[in-house]
């Protein structure tokens, strides 16, 4: 069963002629097998109960009147007559508006000759008729016939109104020639313009009116041929031809520091171009950008903030967020030179400590900067308003703002500084698909033989690494580390061989050294003093050093050494282990005490 969700109201025709309100409900359309055919059908919205069922017979009236071109050509004329009365014309158009809603309910195929009938027979040029009259109920039901042929086929509208517009532009020509003014309006801008004055103070109609205009311009659904494309023609169509008549009210309103007119009907309306521009700003590329840009059209939004109405004044926010979002730098640049942030800060101090939604969305937007590392509006931001958001402090966004621009100043002023975080952050080399596909070949080429031999197979891109890859600061680094090692092991061999520390060389003692490895003071090397080797009360001539002092001292030495990390465990196994193996023999050891 095909079901189209339509709503509808369902009235009754009861015994005394009055029409009984039988509830709300959806249309759909199946077969149904008690009436041995396809239906028309009405559900309750509450409850789903059957308010309705009525079998489409295949000859009713709605199929002749289809067929029959007569009749919708005489439609067609009556309804762009100017001599028709007013009364007749409003009952025509409410036909044709139920003969649209009530093709809804047909197959695809069906619906789609319906619609092709009514575009040959001319339904367009007869709604731009209609939709310049007075009426507003005829208005009305014109507009409804237009949403239906732009929710069919929106392809089908835009074609229609760049050929207008193609005529239009040959008719002015010829008119500029004669010295005549053409003032043919397009149909699209007509639809604009009814939704600019839009006197309903709910803004219903231009609620809906900008609903059909978001669908025209929305290139999702826009055809892409191999001899032309839609997209582009019909945007460069419409930024010619039509938005300057959507922008009108914006421009109107905004030519001082505050809105020239701030009351609910106005902030509504601006809200929804507000709206459809953001649209806009998303979906279209550069034909939006060239329009902001020469037309200063977000100076002229910030201008909103100002407006006592906060829904208004998000709007224009969001609009400018959106901006942001799109990390432009043409439009970064824009908004630096005009100065664009000082009615959002203005705005913001505006709004106090108060924890609300414009607060919140401020924040957000400042937070996306910082985390989005955008330099040049971070910059701009810390230059021109810091001294007016330092003293924020229960959010760290414009604290991390600052920091951010520091850093940059940093790099900026130490560029190896950031060359060496950047070679130390991506130490990973990059391999790309050739390298890649060559090593899978040398693999595969690779005999097992070889394999099991233990020979490993290296990859070009190593083989072709060199010493030129590695920076400066790096290349300093480990010199300076091999220098150290260098000196360290000569003193180390200088102790082995004379048995005393070199004067130069300072010992650096660790902790986790026993007490036993631990070297002597000064004073108890000193000759004369007790336990040095040329006092009296020392063993062996003067002059002369015992074997064991030499082997003592170098211990000492290499034990109180303090390397990149240590491990006291691995300190004390290594130490015992000497320990054992500088151990002289028992025989050795009986002649020193003798």
């Amino acid at each position: 069963m095909t079901d189209t969700r339509r709503r509808v109201k369902v009235y009754t025709l009861n015994e005394d002629r009055q029409w009984d309100d039988r509830g709300t409900g959806h249309v759909s359309s199946g077969y149904v097998e008690r009436l041995k055919g396809m239906s028309l059908l009405v559900r309750a919205e509450s409850d789903g109960s059957l308010l309705l069922e009525s079998k489409i017979n295949p000859n009713t009236a709605y199929q002749k009147q289809q067929e029959d071109e007569k009749f919708l050509t005489d439609l067609f004329a009556q309804l762009t007559d100017e001599a028709t009365d007013e009364e007749k014309r409003q009952e025509l158009v409410n036909f044709l508006k139920e003969f649209c809603a009530f093709s809804q309910t047909l197959q695809p195929q069906n619906r789609d000759a319906f619609f092709k009938t009514l575009s040959n027979m001319g339904i367009l040029p007869a709604l731009e008729v209609i939709l310049g009259m007075d009426d507003t109920q005829v208005r009305s039901a014109a507009t409804d016939i237009f949403s239906y042929l732009v929710e069919y086929n929106p392809s089908m509208v835009r074609e229609f109104v760049m050929q207008e517009a193609q005529q239009n532009d040959d008719v002015s020509k010829k008119l500029t020639e004669q010295k005549i003014t053409n003032k043919d309006i397009l149909l699209i801008n007509l639809i604009i313009e009814h939704m600019i004055c839009d006197t309903d103070p709910e803004l219903g109609g231009a609620v809906q009116l900008m609903g059909l205009l978001r669908t025209l311009v929305d290139p999702e659904n826009m055809l892409a041929t191999a001899n032309k494309t839609e997209k582009t023609e019909f945007l460069g169509f419409f930024y010619k031809h039509c938005m300057h008549v959507l922008t009108a009210p914006l421009l109107a309103n905004t030519t001082e520091d505050k809105p020239s007119k701030d009351d609910f009907q106005t902030a509504q309306l601006l809200a929804l171009v507000l709206e459809l521009l953001t649209f806009c700003v998303e979906h279209h590329t550069y034909h939006i950008k060239n329009y902001i840009i020469n037309k200063d059209i977000l100076r002229r939004v910030l201008v909103l903030m100002a407006s006592k109405h906060a829904f208004l004044a998000l709007c224009a926010l969001r609009f400018k967020r959106k901006i942001i979002g799109l990390k432009d730098e043409f439009y970064n640049r824009y908004i630096m030179k005009s100065f664009l942030f000082e009615p959002v800060v203005k705005a913001f101090l505006n709004n106090g400590s108060r924890y609300n939604l414009m607060n919140s969305a401020i924040i957000e937007m400042f937070e996306f900067i910082r985390v989005e590392d955008i330099k040049s509006l971070t910059a701009h931001v810390i230059e021109n308003y810091w001294k007016a958001l330092e003293d924020v402090d229960y959010v760290q966004t414009f604290k991390g703002l600052k920091l951010r621009f520091e850093q940059q100043r940093e790099r900026q002023d130490n560029p190896k500084l950031d060359s060496m975080r950047s070679i130390l952050r991506n130490h990973r080399y990059r391999r790309d698909a050739r390298t890649l596909e060559d090593e899978e070949e040398m693999w595969f080429n690779t005999d097992e033989d070889d394999m099991e031999d233990g020979e490993a197979v290296v990859s070009p891109s190593d083989k072709t690494k060199n010493d030129d890859d590695i920076m400066d600061p790096i290349s300093k680094f480990m010199e300076r580390k091999k220098l150290k090692e260098s000196e360290e092991k000569e003193v180390l061999l200088k102790t082995n061989l004379s048995g005393r520390q070199s004067p130069s060389f300072k010992l650096s003692l660790s902790s986790g050294t026993k007490t036993s490895l631990t070297s002597q003071s000064p004073a108890t090397n000193l000759p004369g003093s007790p336990g040095s080797p040329g006092s009296p009360g020392s063993p062996g001539s003067p002059g002369s050093v015992p074997k064991s002092t030499s082997q003592t001292a170098a211990i000492t030495t290499k034990g109180g050494l303090v390397g990149l990390v240590d491990y006291p465990d691995d300190d004390e196994d290594d130490d015992e282990d000497e320990d054992k193996d500088d151990t002289p023999p028992l025989a050795k050891k009986a002649k020193f005490e003798s």
